[in-house]
């Protein structure tokens, strides 16, 4: 039983920080319907810039999400401005096709943001030594430092993220848009530049996600790959664009893959979150928070 209750402690410990990137993913995709193919690369920009800061001039991880996050966020209305919302002002024979087009070029973006990382710091895996070291342990329980920090620092920044949809006039402005946007812009709201800072903020929260991951989760090139699959999984699981739901389908798949790591194999980790993802598009295909769309 105390295997259980760990496995499950570390489930939510690391999937509070699936949940932080993944609702900035389902974010961007609920308010612009662009499904960006590499925000999982932008983790691994965040990961990068952590440890190029720590190793070149001994900024703390922490002081480093202070510094990088602002930067993600300009990297972000600048890749929206200037890439996905060019394929907007194009005609196309069909209104699917602008969907396609961004589609394609978010994957384009992907490879290209991984192959300059494999130029600039080559293939090898590396990793943070020292940095929140240790465990906290609570009786015959015990949990990872940096993980607990993970968690701490996810459940914060999601915590203002649903402060600011909920609570602020530009959350109504942001909800407004996605309702009505041609009614949006009649009434004088700025769609253009909603769309822009909802996209920023989706990669500013993938950028945090990527310092803290770095703590202890090993930093290679193509890591953007296989945390793009897990943001999938994460939002389908939710419901595609609920920003709650894809933190709370965070902390499930976290769940799901430390049970199957323990109990069935650690190599199969993965295995046990697409298990779940083929059940939930079979018995909810609109997610545990999605509503049912009508035929």
């Amino acid at each position: 039983m105390i295997a259980l209750v760990q496995t499950i402690i570390t489930g939510v410990l690391v999937g509070s920080l699936f949940g932080l990137f993944s609702s900035g993913f389902a974010l961007s995709f609920g308010i612009t319907r662009v499904v960006n193919f590499s925000h999982g690369d932008f983790v691994t920009l965040g990961m990068y810039a952590s440890l190029m800061l720590l190793l070149g001039f001994g900024v703390h991880p922490l002081l480093s999400i202070v510094l990088v996050t602002p930067l993600m966020f300009l990297l972000g209305m600048l890749v929206y401005r200037v890439v996905i919302e060019q394929t907007l002002k194009r005609r196309m024979e069909r209104p699917e096709d602008a969907q396609h087009a961004q589609m394609v070029i978010t994957l384009a973006l992907s490879i290209l943001i991984e192959n300059m990382l494999l130029l600039a710091f080559g293939s090898a895996t590396r990793t943070m030594n020292g940095v929140f070291a240790g465990d906290v342990n609570l009786g015959p329980l015990y949990a990872n430092k940096a993980q607990l920090a993970a968690f701490f620092i996810s459940t914060v920044c999601f915590g203002i993220l649903w402060f600011v949809l909920t609570r602020t006039s530009f959350g109504k402005t942001m909800r407004a848009t996605v309702d009505d946007r041609d009614m949006a812009t009649m009434i004088g709201i700025d769609t253009r530049a909603v769309y822009a800072v909802s996209f920023g903020i989706g990669i500013a929260l993938a950028g945090i996600a990527g310092i803290v991951l770095a703590t202890f989760y090993p930093v290679a090139p193509l890591t953007g790959s296989t945390l793009i699959i897990i943001a999938f999984v994460t939002v389908v699981l939710g419901g595609l664009g609920n920003v709650v739901g894809a933190f709370i389908g965070g902390l499930t798949v976290g769940i799901v893959q430390q049970l199957t790591a323990t109990y069935v194999a650690l190599d199969l980790q993965n295995v046990g979150i697409f298990v779940v993802f083929i059940l939930i598009l079979i018995l909810r295909p609109q997610g545990l928070f999605g509503r049912r769309i009508a035929a």
